[in-house]
Order: C-alpha cells, then structure tokens, then sequence
C-alpha cells in the first residue's frame, strides 16, 4: 500500500509539472506572421501578419494584412483584430474589402475560453454566416518551446491557441475549406513569433520562397545528396571556393575552404533534424539552396 502511495504521488508531481509549464500564448500578437500553402492549379504561397496598432469605431484593434508577396504593403490590409478575454474579434477593412455586408461590424473568429461541452457560434466570412461548433474535448500539443491548448468538435482540430488552425485559413477556423465546390487545400506552413524566432514549421517550409530572409539562388551547377549523417554536394571542379552551412537567419553553421574538389561533406550530426541553407560561393558567384534534413 505504501508503495502504491508512493507511485501515486510521484506521478502526481510528474502531472503537476507538466501542468506548470503550460502557459496561455494570444493569437493577437504585434509582429506575428503566419505562413501558408494553398493548392489551386498547382501550389502557392501566401502569408497573414499581423502589424501595427490603429483605432476602429473607438477601439484599440491590431492591422491584420494577407498577402503573397514577400513583404506586406498598406493596400494588403484586409482588416483589423483584437483580443480580449481570450476571444479573437474582427472588423474588415471596407476600403479592401469587396463585401458591403461585412462592413462596420465586429465579428467573434476564436473563443479560446470555450469549456468542452459548450456551443461556440464563430463567423464564417465566406459564407457570410455564423456558425456554431460544440467543443468535444480539449488537449495539449507541444509548439516550439511552449503547451498549446488544442479544440476539437466534430472529431476535427477546431482551433489552436496562438496558431489559429492546421488545416485551412486564419480567418475560417473550425471551417471546411470545400464550401462552395472548391477546395484550395490551405495548410499552415510556419509561423513566426514577433521576435523572428520559429515556433511552428513543416518540411514544406523549405519550398516557400518567403521563408527564409536569405536570398536563394539556383542553378544546374550543383547537386546535392542527403545520407542518415551527411549531405553531400557534387560540383564542377574549380567553380567554387566556399562550402557554408546556414540555419534560417543565415547564421553559418560550418563552412569549409574547396580546392579542386568536386565534393564538399557537411557533417549534420550535430544539428537537429529541420530546415537548412547550403551555399556556394566564389569570387564570382554565390549559389544557395534549402534543404530538409
């Protein structure tokens, strides 16, 4: 009996740890970027960010931009957000946006307090209606270095705290992306916290062209091979100088000097498994490229 005690209370410190490293992170945060990736006649990148206080009908909101390019711009500022008591709220931009119905209205997107059992009643801009969602549980999944609160109903993510949702866009949580007959198959793709730093990612992070502030620049010059603890990178002899290792703030890992070879070893033991910039470079020309390992 004293043994089983024992266990039981040990157990009990171990729940009460992992409980104590839960911390609520907002979905309205200055300086945030999301990535995402849509597939519609072949695949496409676009991002959501949100920059820059403002005044809405007296109120303290937050710009909310969409764009494809790789920096936003005043016209790309489809709305504005806030949150207060962990509910997210909209106002549309009626200069950008088309809609005259969503004009000069607030509308609820997430409800980060719903308990599970309760009906939560969201806006779906697409279909200019609000929905309802019965949350049926609530979890906990690891972003980055925090404990995220995940929302389920209908045996689906609803929403997540601080990333908003997985599959289909920031601004239809807890919504099909296939209303209408047409399914673009948005997908999160990282997300940026306001201070640079990663806290969500994919492997097809490496195919936008965005992600990375370092310039990538390609060519037929060079390959590259991946092994369980190695990259390798084939080149014609005499064409480079310098082999470089970058991580996604173009910091550089580990370099090494070429001289007549042809191949170039990037020892990758030391360096967990994610995203990456190899670059060659010489007098005359700089090569960069994003690989997975």
């Amino acid at each position: 009996m004293r043994k089983i005690s024992l266990l039981a209370f040990l157990f009990g410190i171990i729940a009460w740890a992992q409980s104590a490293e839960y911390e609520y992170v907002p979905l309205v945060r200055d300086g945030v970027e999301w990535g995402y990736s849509q597939q519609l006649f072949g695949k496409s990148y676009y991002r959501n960010l949100i920059q820059g206080d403002t005044v809405v009908n007296g109120g303290a909101y937050k710009k909310f931009y969409t764009y494809q390019a790789c920096e936003a711009t005043a016209d790309e500022n489809l709305a504005f957000v806030r949150e207060a008591n962990k509910k997210v709220y909209i106002v549309f931009n009626e200069s950008l946006m088309p809609v005259e119905a969503l004009y000069n209205q607030e509308y609820l997107l997430y409800d980060f307090g719903v308990k599970p059992g309760e009906t939560v009643t969201h806006f779906d801009w697409i279909a200019l209606k609000s929905v309802s969602s019965v949350v049926s549980k609530i979890d906990t999944i690891e972003v980055g270095a925090s404990l995220r609160q995940r929302f389920w109903s209908d045996g689906k993510v609803l929403w997540i705290e601080g990333l908003g949702v997985e599959e289909g866009d920031w601004l239809r949580p807890g919504c099909s992306t296939d209303v209408g007959g047409l399914d673009t198959q948005d997908r999160l793709v990282y997300v940026k916290a306001p201070d640079g730093t990663v806290e969500y990612e994919t492997a097809d992070a490496a195919n936008d062209p965005c992600y990375s502030r370092v310039d990538e620049i390609d060519s037929d010059s060079w390959r590259i091979a991946r092994y369980d603890d190695r990259v390798e990178v084939l080149f014609p002899e005499g064409l480079f100088e310098v082999v470089e290792l970058l991580d996604l703030s173009g910091r550089v890992l580990w370099c090494d000097y070429l001289s007549g070879q042809t191949q170039a070893v990037l020892p990758m033991t030391a360096y967990p498994h994610g995203i990456y910039i190899v670059a060659l470079s010489s007098g005359r020309q700089r090569v960069a490229r994003r690989i997975v390992f």
